[in-house]
């Protein structure tokens, strides 16, 4: 990294720390911008606005520099059902995070819950379904309704619901290739993990070792959550719902080329807790 870049990095880093110096100020601005905010936020201000930062999550200013990682605050990685979808798993394990901040009894959130009651109303789990649905619904503790319920029971409707107040559409698919890399840097210094979707073939669900090798024609999209970034590397660190076997324990690191070429949506969800 030479010096310009390093006076870039700094100012641009800057713009995010040094905010955190009046965070009742910024607490009462966010609550605002949330109260006149529509569903689904795209403009870069509002997102900036909105975003959650994280205090306590991750180094000093210049180590952020270089890198950044929550996994160690995510849940288990766990194996999605033959029943569930991957994204209702995506998306319970980003929510869980915020949940479980700063509690020592961590709560396992279903997934299962999010897709049965949206297939249930004869729709599909889409990004758009699901957001609504925990928005105005919420999910509920796995214990209620467990990994691969085959239904929904009684006890959902005295359960205590978990919800979002709404979601940050981080980049799309027109979005240039590093502005990508760099919303997500930006998300992941402020503490949050970021769901994603990347467009590739069956070989991605199979993929085994530390880095992704993509291969072959994109055939399909598939969720994942990005949990950190490495400069050194030049690399994201990203957990799939495919179980231990899948990368290295669950987690693969995917290069800010491959990242930029096939990751085509990422979301930042906005915790109602």
């Amino acid at each position: 990294m030479n010096r310009t870049h390093v006076v870039t990095a700094f100012l641009w880093l800057a713009t995010l720390v040094l905010p955190q110096f009046s965070a009742a100020q910024d607490d009462k601005v966010m609550k605002r911008s949330a109260s006149r905010a529509p569903f689904g936020i795209t403009e870069a201000s509002t997102i900036d606005a909105l975003m959650p930062t994280i205090e306590g999550v991750g180094g000093s200013a210049r180590e952020l520099l270089q890198q950044q990682n929550v996994k160690s605050y995510m849940m288990p990685v766990r194996k999605v059902g033959a029943r569930g979808t991957e994204l209702s798993y995506m998306l319970a394990t980003c929510l869980e995070y915020y949940v479980n901040l700063d509690k020592n009894y961590k709560l396992n959130l279903s997934p299962d819950y999010i897709t049965l009651s949206i297939e249930t109303n004869g729709k599909r789990a889409t990004p758009l379904e699901a957001f609504t649905f925990l928005s105005q619904n919420g999910t509920v503790n796995a214990a209620i309704i467990p990994y691969d319920a085959p239904g929904i029971t009684e006890a959902v409707y005295s359960a205590q619901k978990f919800k979002i107040s709404n979601y940050l559409h981080l980049f799309r698919e027109v979005t240039p290739a590093r502005q990508r890399v760099f919303e997500v840097r930006k998300a992941l210094m402020r503490g949050n993990p970021v769901l994603i979707e990347v467009k590739a073939n069956e070989s991605l669900r199979s993929a085994t070792g530390r880095n992704w090798q993509p291969t072959g024609e994109a055939s399909k999209t598939y969720p994942l959550v990005v949990v950190g970034y490495d400069e050194t590397q030049q690399a994201l660190e990203v957990l799939s719902c495919w179980g231990r076997t899948w990368g290295t324990n669950g987690y693969l690191w995917m290069s800010y080329d491959d990242f930029g070429k096939y990751a085509v949506n990422g979301y930042v969800l906005v915790s109602e807790l």
